[in-house]
């Protein structure tokens, strides 16, 4: 039996990345994150917002401390 991955309302998907509208949009647009269609509503894959995040550059203290 094979797992069905979840989907995730896209809205709900950019507050659990911590994005804003305009960046998620961005992040489409550029092919940086998938959605997918079901009638008129967007969604994520649980496993493709997983590897977005997962893609994301860590940030070490340092970088902070001069942002």
């Amino acid at each position: 039996m094979t797992s069905i991955d979840r989907l995730i309302p896209f809205i709900e998907a950019m507050s659990m990345a911590g994005m804003r509208s305009t960046k998620a949009y961005q992040e489409v647009a550029a092919g940086r994150l998938a959605v997918v269609r079901n009638g008129r509503r967007t969604f994520v894959r649980a496993s493709e917002l997983r590897r977005y995040i997962d893609s994301l550059p860590e940030v070490r203290a340092k970088a902070l401390v001069n942002a």
